[in-house]
């Protein structure tokens, strides 16, 4: 629950961090939770990192606008904390990434309904942002401060790390960070270029159209402002206008002389056209005569007096589909006679804007004030008029005070990368006479297909640099392991007794640094094998001197236990007991003296065995109940069997009698000592020796089957030994190709523990297996 808890605090930090998510490239983020959350996956297991997943990934459901990139991330940390004791974060969080695309292909492709080429970049952006993490986490573990802070929550393979896996971490680590900021940098800045050029061109076509349409206006107000004031100048005394033929001929010159106009009339001060050309529409029927009265033009003309151009409406005389007007007052004073009418030529408009954009994506848009589209150069004539208020274009265009560029998002709940796709880069020109605005825009998606071959070109770049730093990360720690790793070899043979071993050879053409550290190793071996050489001098001297005195002192214990005897024949009474007390001591000086003797001659590698078939469960059985009869304080507790073999009987009885006098000293306040024997399955002889005394301290364990060792604890006081008993077993159990060995007892007490081969194996050195031994064993 503790690490779970955990896992939710880090989980919201990951929330925290994830709101200053890093753009490598438009729509392209890199979030720094990840970073928290295989954190907490590698250090508190995967519960508590699939939990910081869950609470630091909620930031990408607004972010990517779906629950996939959420669950991807919960995934990847329950996965990397489940590997996490087997192999490093970045390996396990390459494995993971590795059997990832079936997962994007499912979620991304088919639930989420997110193109390809998208669901590809999305599923690299996350793959790096998650081997990111990995690799600036592994990088940061192995921090000497941080590393002590955490080592109790260290997994192995984090724990045990090797120098060429920490240089190439690092090193990896050190490519990819600058290549990532400056080729997100570059990438950014190409794409603003980009952008830049995107709105340039629009602008530019804005402009264009913009001026044709001023001047197509201009021409046209010119035509019937002219034309107004010659009818006007044409009336009658009485105000009325011309005969129609006098009408039809000057419109026909208007028109002849007006490629912009696609039609005229003069309309009566009541609206209707008194003169129309063309005379017919495309059926025939002749327009003259036809009422426009209803038309907001017609009461907007009488009350004007320069010509204006009307908003685009929905023409019904010669013109079918939205129509734009140029129309002038016949006035003579404020006598006001009628009006005359020019239709805009608005596919030639149409064709002219297109031909500034060629086959282009672009698309070229006039509004009026009104927001009525004038024409559109994506709409090739549908009949109607069309409004773009309430349109994402239309409150883009809200905030522009004049000409400039801007954008708009057809697709604003679509993921991240998409929404650069959806968005639609305009540039925008007025038409300051009537309020007009030309509008040139153009799709992000080649921006976006941009986008996707930059981040796929950073990626391939990230890609190399890393391959290269790795290898390079490998030459170099070679340059620092093989030295390294001679001066471990030379040591590693110099403590199993090559003492010749050096290391200065490895390190040759190593660094300063490390042939001073090989260097300094062969001094250490070198003065290490004179100082070798010196004990081994002393102790064969030393065990020289035993032997020699071990031998002269068992001359005069022999006679010595002679008289004693012979006295035990001559004298009764009270001198008796005294005698027998000095038969004891004297039995026991004799054999201390045998086991100094031994124990030299071990040393010296000069006591062969002698063996003989007998029964060892017979011979412990023996030695063990003279042993304990001995000591009224304690019982014997005895399970044996027969068991055969080949054996030296006197030395394995000194064996027997060693272990059991141990268990009976070391238990001063009494109670039973266990001695057990039995064939093994894998027909071994075991000899087991147990008792309920002082017990034994781990840190001894190898010191005690030393010569001369005994331990140091307080209890010992009072208890006399030598310290060679256990020496002198131990040589004699490795000589018969055995083991030995001496556990603490759970409750209090020691066990040892012997094992022997019951053929005739060769006398070789067997190395002992201790179990934890306890000082104060002879």
């Amino acid at each position: 629950m503790r690490r779970a808890g955990w896992g939710l605090v880090l989980g919201l930090v990951g929330f925290v961090l994830n709101l200053a998510a890093l753009e490598v490239l438009p729509g392209v983020h890199l979030l720094l939770g990840p970073l928290l959350v295989l954190s907490t996956a590698v250090l508190l297991g995967p519960v508590a990192g699939g939990l910081a997943g869950a609470v630091s990934g909620a930031r990408t459901l607004w972010l990517w606008g779906h629950p996939w990139g959420w669950l991807n991330m919960v995934l990847e940390a329950l996965f990397v904390g489940a590997l996490r004791r087997r192999l490093t974060p970045l390996v396990a969080d390459t494995l993971y990434w590795g059997m990832s695309p079936l997962y994007f292909f499912i979620t991304y492709g088919l639930l989420a309904d997110i193109p390809l080429s998208a669901t590809l970049v999305a599923g690299m952006k996350q793959a790096l942002n998650g081997l990111l993490a990995a690799l600036i986490l592994q990088v940061v573990l192995l921090v000497p401060p941080v590393r002590r802070r955490l080592r109790p929550l260290l997994p192995l393979p984090l724990a045990d790390v090797s120098i060429s896996r920490a240089f190439s971490s690092a090193l990896a680590l050190g490519a990819i960070i600058p290549l990532l900021v400056l080729g997100g940098a570059e990438g950014r800045a190409r794409y603003a270029t980009e952008v830049h050029q995107v709105d340039a061109e629009n602008l530019h076509a804005a402009r264009v159209v913009a001026h044709e349409i001023e001047s197509s206006l201009e021409h046209s107000r010119h035509g019937v402002g002219r034309l107004a004031r010659t009818l006007a100048a044409s009336l009658s005394e009485d105000g009325a206008l011309p005969g129609r033929h006098f009408l039809e001929g000057e419109l026909e010159a208007l028109v002849s002389y007006s490629p912009e106009v696609v039609n005229a009339y003069v309309g009566s001060p009541e609206g209707m056209a008194l003169a129309f050309t063309p005379r017919t529409d495309t059926a025939g029927r002749a327009l003259a005569g036809t009422d426009f009265s209803d038309r907001p033009y017609v009461r907007a003309v009488r009350e004007a007096r320069e010509p204006f151009v009307s908003d685009v409406f929905l023409g019904r005389g010669g013109v079918r589909g939205p129509l734009v007007v140029s129309l002038a007052p016949i006035r003579r004073g404020e006598q006001y006679a009628g009006y005359v009418l020019a239709a805009l030529d608005l596919p030639r408009l149409r064709r002219h804007a297109r031909a500034q954009i060629g086959d282009t994506p672009r698309r070229i848009l006039v509004a009026d004030a009104r927001g009525g589209v004038v024409f559109d150069s994506a709409d090739e004539g549908s009949g109607q008029v069309h409004y773009i208020t309430d349109t994402p274009l239309a409150r883009a265009l809200e905030g522009m005070g004049g000409n400039g560029t801007g954008t708009y998002s057809v697709e604003q709940d679509a993921v991240t990368l998409l929404r650069v796709g959806g968005l639609r880069h305009f540039g925008m020109v007025k038409v300051p006479q009537l309020d007009w605005r030309v509008v040139v825009e153009q799709p992000g998606t080649q921006l976006q297909r941009d986008v996707e071959r930059a981040y796929f070109s950073l990626l391939g770049t990230v890609g190399l640099a890393t391959v290269a730093a790795v290898l390079l990360a490998f030459a170099l720690s070679r340059t620092i392991v093989s030295p390294v790793r001679g001066v471990s070899l030379a040591a590693a043979r110099l403590a199993g007794g090559d003492r010749s071993a050096r290391a200065s050879v490895e390190a040759e053409d190593a660094p300063r640094e490390l042939s001073q550290l090989a260097r300094t190793f062969d001094r250490m071996a070198w003065q290490l094998s004179r100082q070798l050489e010196a004990i081994e001098r002393s102790s064969r001297e030393k065990d020289a001197f035993l032997s020699i005195a071990s031998h002269e002192l068992k001359t005069p214990l022999t006679v010595l236990k002679a008289q004693v005897q012979f006295l035990r024949r001559r004298v009764a009474g009270e001198h008796s007991g005294r005698l027998d007390n000095v038969s004891r001591q004297v039995d026991r000086v004799t054999r201390l003296v045998n086991q100094l003797l031994d124990a030299s001659q071990f040393g010296l590698e000069q006591l062969p065995l002698q063996r003989a078939r007998l029964d060892l469960g017979e011979l412990v059985r023996r030695v063990a109940e003279e042993q304990v009869a001995a000591s009224p304080l304690h019982t014997l507790e005895l399970d044996t069997c027969p068991v055969v073999g080949e054996f030296d009987e006197p030395r394995l009885e000194q064996v027997v009698h060693n272990l059991v006098s141990n268990a009976l000293k070391y238990s001063p306040t009494g109670g039973p000592i266990e001695v057990r024997t039995r064939v093994l399955p894998d027909g071994e002889a075991e000899v087991v020796v147990a008792d309920r005394g002082i017990g034994l301290r781990v840190e001894d364990e190898e010191q005690l089957f030393e010569r001369f060792e005994r331990g140091d604890r307080r209890e010992l006081a009072g208890i006399s030994g030598i310290g060679v008993g256990l020496y002198v077993s131990r040589e004699i159990i490795r000589r018969h190709g055995g083991r030995i060995s001496l556990r603490p007892r759970e409750g209090g007490g020691a066990v040892a523990t012997v094992r022997l081969p019951r053929g005739g194996e060769p006398e070789h050195d067997h190395r002992s297996h201790h179990a934890p031994l306890e000082e104060g064993r002879e």
